[in-house]
């Protein structure tokens, strides 16, 4: 029972700090162009088609790439 607390104090803790992660950025070419992304096939990832991060994830399609997502230091 201690060990869970532990485990739930720490994610707790990396909830509040953010979340980091990494892989190979994939996509066929329909997918890339609805903005349809995954990393590493563990995590997909939806843009809205013409944006500035669409742009951005389709140039990089092949490519290792790093995610992170953290609270903004002025926002609640």
């Amino acid at each position: 029972m201690a060990l869970m607390g532990m485990v739930l104090s720490g994610l707790a803790f990396a909830a509040q700090q953010g979340f980091s992660l990494s892989g190979r950025l994939g996509a066929t070419d329909q997918e890339a162009q609805e903005g349809y992304f995954a990393i590493d096939n563990q995590t997909m990832i939806v843009v809205k088609p013409g944006s500035d991060l669409h742009g951005y994830l389709r140039a990089r399609v092949g490519q290792r790439v790093r995610v992170t997502i953290a609270p903004d230091a002025g926002s609640e």
